[in-house]
């Protein structure tokens, strides 16, 4: 708690403040003698852990100068620590009998839900640029909110916190069923909105910008592998008779996890000169958590009680699937890390670079970031050629300056005329035209790194 203290905002502290003393009521629930799962010393430390981590992450975003992924962190902070307040507030209404029981158990019902949106708000937010917005973030967060209003008013608690906990089907009913099924499988497909875009942009770049996208989308990956790990958790109940309460707060636990996992991302991927050894432990992690469920959802139907093997078979096959699908994971994983990581080859020989033509006035001149000018292009150009010499491909460089790939098309088609590019081999056309941009940026800089601007 004391790292959300350390945020510019009182409001901030605030919240801050408001999850100190919800974790504190829980544990103090606890010691009264609750047994239920809202109130495991577990879960509640773990969620507390998680906000604090999403709140160190915003304040480091802050530093960075990403001042929209530090607000998406900073909400990702606010959100797991008002599902700890709600909870506190439903284990008080409960144990009173208070008549507004059944709303503070809707409302905590439903608040295990934005933090998954804001997941991935904050990782995706980490390589844009500039001040629109993709598209896929207000789909995103009206789905999400959408779904979260839909859990609250249509899934009601048979008994609260006692006797069987969330991941048990037979604890909620559904008081119309259709709504509450059909918005549950919209949200799972607005989860997967954000990841593919980014790992469709991430794999198809080269150098420095596949790193950076690629662990951006690594952490929009965690919410979906959040929703599976529910998912399995309820197949773990029946037919796994596993028992409930131990499966909610593991729940708790993978929530708390994932919300730090996506925040840790999102400050890689801002930072910039992303390391292949960050990029590795990224990718490993996401992929062997992946492997984790699938095991975990096979070994569960495999010692169901209803398939009748004895406990030889059992653990031999449980462990046959772990070999195969772990050692899968890990092989993949560490390819896919190594087509990621940043290469450093040796650099080619210079070619000559080509005469700008002249432009009819001053305001086609670019200034693009570090102080660097080409001539000859406009200011968006300059950006998008110097995404391009990080090696993003056409949906590296829309994702990050939040354009669309028509649009980049367009400027690149642009690009190479002014800078003289004659047509021929699409990817000899990209290599010259960024190998002009670093000789321009080369020259550009000081002894010291500094632009001849400064």
């Amino acid at each position: 708690m004391v790292a959300i203290a350390q945020l510019p905002s009182a409001g901030r502290v605030l919240t801050g403040v408001a999850g100190g003393v919800a974790v504190a009521a829980l544990l103090a629930f606890r010691l009264a003698g609750d047994d239920g799962f809202p109130t495991d010393p577990v879960g509640v430390l773990a969620l507390a852990a998680g906000a604090t981590g999403a709140a160190v992450a915003a304040t480091r975003l802050a530093r960075v100068g990403n001042q929209r992924a530090d607000t998406f962190a900073t909400w990702l902070c606010v959100a797991l620590l008002a599902y700890l307040v709600l909870a506190a507030w439903a284990v008080w209404m409960v144990t009173t009998g208070h008549p507004t029981a059944a709303l503070a158990v809707a409302a905590w019902n439903s608040a295990w839900i934005p933090p998954l949106a804001l997941m991935q708000l904050t990782a995706s937010a980490a390589i844009r640029t500039g001040a629109r917005t993709p598209w896929t973030h207000p789909v995103l967060t009206a789905v999400i909110g959408t779904l979260t209003l839909a859990n609250a008013l249509v899934t009601r608690a048979s008994e609260p916190f006692t006797g069987l906990p969330t991941i048990a089907p037979e604890s909620w009913r559904m008081v119309i069923e259709p709504v509450g099924t059909f918005a549950t499988l919209l949200g799972i497909l607005a989860l997967l909105l954000v990841p593919v875009t980014l790992w469709r942009a991430a794999l198809g770049s080269e150098g420095p910008a596949r790193a950076r996208i690629g662990v951006a989308a690594a952490g929009a990956t965690a919410p979906p592998l959040t929703v599976c790990f529910c998912l399995l958790l309820a197949i773990a109940r029946a037919p796994g008779a596993v028992e409930p309460s131990l499966g909610s707060v593991a729940f708790l636990v993978a929530l708390a996890g994932a919300s730090a996992f996506s925040a840790a991302c999102a400050l890689i991927a801002a930072r910039g000169g992303v390391e292949g050894r960050q990029v590795t432990i990224v990718v490993r992690g996401t992929g062997l958590a992946g492997a984790a469920l699938v095991v975990l959802g096979t070994g569960t139907i495999i010692a169901a009680p209803g398939l009748r093997l004895g406990p030889a078979s059992v653990a031999f096959l449980v462990a046959a699937v772990t070999v195969v699908v772990g050692g899968g994971a890990w092989a993949g994983t560490g390819r896919l890390a190594r087509v990621l990581a940043p290469q450093t080859p040796a650099a080619p020989p210079a070619p000559p670079v080509p005469p700008v033509p002249p432009v009819p006035n001053d305001e086609d001149l670019a200034t693009p970031t570090a102080g660097v000018t080409v001539t000859g292009l406009t200011p968006r150009e300059a950006e998008v050629l110097a995404v391009l010499a990080e090696g993003a491909s056409n949906a590296g460089i829309a994702a990050q300056l939040v354009v669309s790939e028509r649009t980049v098309d367009a400027h690149l088609r642009a690009i190479f005329v002014k800078l003289g590019l004659t047509p021929g081999a699409e990817t000899n056309r990209r290599v010259r035209a960024a190998r002009i941009w670093l000789d321009h940026t080369t020259a550009n800089r000081g002894p010291q790194g500094l632009s001849k601007a400064d």
